[in-house]
């Protein structure tokens, strides 16, 4: 368990990487279609159902290349951040995959200029996706990412020591090394 804390870091954003990664593919597929009698097929997607689930999962990209840079306060702060992303994640999605049939009745009416009832002779196949399921567990996975942060950043190995070889005496600059004869970056 200890060597798992220690890659800690690596493990949160890398589970940031894939919640966004999934997040953003589902929110660009199709979440339901409809093909018509004349051939053609209509297609409500993620984005025009659930435009919240794409801005969450950039924050979440953006979350996961920032957490590794973070101090130990900051990761607390980073952490709860990922919760609240995960948690509109998915409470986005719920509210989104309920809308599927209405969106789909409405680019019916759309296409074929009949509204209501009238368009049902009209329509051949209603197929709905999982991708709205992706979009869950993409939200599930940051919460998730989230929870981790809090429970094993304050045992994350300190990222101060790269910075302390470009100290010297009193001034702290690389180029005081560098005019010694020195490496600093060694």
């Amino acid at each position: 368990m200890t060597r798992l804390v220690a890659r800690g870091r690596s493990i949160a954003a890398v589970g940031l990487l894939l919640a966004a990664a999934l997040g953003l593919l589902a929110a660009t597929q199709p979440w339901g279609s409809v093909e018509l009698v004349d051939g053609r097929t209509l297609a409500a997607a993620g984005q025009q159902l659930a435009p919240g689930l794409t801005m969450t999962s950039f924050a979440c990209a953006a979350l996961a290349l920032v957490l590794p840079l973070a101090g130990r306060i900051w990761r607390w702060v980073l952490g709860v951040l990922a919760l609240v992303l995960g948690g509109a994640a998915i409470a986005t999605t719920l509210g989104a995959r309920g809308e599927v049939p209405t969106a789909l009745d409405a680019l019916v009416a759309e296409a074929t200029g009949l509204a209501g009832a009238g368009h049902a002779s009209e329509v051949v196949r209603l197929t709905a996706s999982g991708w709205p399921d992706a979009g869950l567990a993409a939200g599930a996975l940051a919460v998730a990412a989230g929870a981790w942060v809090l429970a094993t950043s304050h045992r994350w190995p300190a990222r101060a020591a790269r910075t302390a070889r470009y100290e010297r005496g009193g001034s702290g600059l690389a180029w005081d090394v560098m005019d010694d004869g020195e490496d600093p970056t060694r």
